[in-house]
């Protein structure tokens, strides 16, 4: 039987080309980790509401199921390698029972080769998932989880562009930027793995063709905390009216540790001016959930 947050698609799947919201990438991949490694076959799949909500960690409205069943529905992606091209929709039925609250789905029946009995798959981790604040991280993440055995992966630019849907309008400038190195960005605070890069050109060219991933393997939230020496420069020290992050924040239990976790939640750096108000916050939460 699966883990709960373990997702599985054949590697063709895996690379998928179409655009999808982040809201519509989590509610697939929630769906796609409840399908069991025993099952020979698409059932109905279901989830409460509750639990639903529980595994996106957030509330979802009437409105908001009506939105994403809508657009679900009505979206296609290819996949198209040197095999085959074709198009396909996730899924043919969603359904939502406003007297039990529960949502069920039905799977695409042509998916079944890429979803059900897989010998070979891409594995992911739903947690991780759900924590990516920008769907490209999240399709970015899955990529390089099929990669993770073998260290590293050579992919054109036109290839990453078509798989992640990147505007047209996007330069390879605004690419790198708002794509690669927020998913550098996102992965390297918390995920299970990681990955640096490497840009390559053509001929000796100018222009950048190819990426090469460095995928490094992390222990995500189950990795085991760093010593509070470790974070001494880094951790706050309020310093009179000025109120810069400066020195050390002294910690018998390392609450230290879990504040600077929260700057990086705030995105705040070592540099910026801090309020103390949202020091006391953070102090509160880390107090509150100690």
């Amino acid at each position: 039987m699966n883990n709960k947050n373990i997702i599985k698609t054949s590697h063709e799947l895996n690379h998928f080309k179409g655009g999808y919201t982040r809201l519509e990438l989590d509610f697939i991949y929630a769906f796609i980790s409840t399908i069991k490694d025993e099952d020979e076959r698409f059932k109905d799949y279901k989830l409460s509401l509750s639990d639903l909500e529980k595994k996106l960690g957030k509330r979802l409205e009437l409105k908001k199921i009506e939105y994403i069943f809508d657009s679900l529905v009505a979206k296609t992606f290819k996949v198209n390698n040197s095999e085959e091209l074709a198009v396909y929709s996730f899924f043919t039925y969603l359904h939502y029972n406003k007297i039990t609250k529960e949502l069920t789905v039905n799977f695409n029946e042509k998916l079944k080769p890429h979803l059900i009995q897989l010998s070979t798959f891409a594995k992911g981790n739903f947690k991780y998932i759900l924590q990516f604040k920008s769907e490209y991280s999240k399709r970015i993440y899955m990529l390089l989880s099929q990669w993770q055995t073998a260290g590293k992966k050579l992919y054109a630019v036109e290839e990453l562009r078509e798989i992640l849907a990147v505007p047209k309008s996007y330069l390879y400038a605004d690419f790198k930027r708002k794509i690669l190195k927020k998913a550098e960005a996102e992965l390297k605070k918390d995920s299970d793995i990681f990955f640096e890069y490497k840009e390559e050109t053509k001929n000796g060219g100018r222009k950048v063709t190819h990426i090469l991933f460095d995928i490094i393997k992390s222990g995500g939230t189950d990795k085991q905390k760093p010593s509070i020496e470790e974070y001494k420069r880094k951790i706050i020290y309020t310093n009179g009216a000025d109120k810069t992050i400066l020195n050390v924040w002294e910690s018998e239990n390392e609450k230290g540790y879990v504040i600077v976790q929260l700057m990086d939640e705030f995105q705040t750096t070592t540099t910026e001016k801090f309020n103390l108000s949202q020091l006391k916050k953070m102090i509160e939460y880390v107090e509150n959930r100690a």
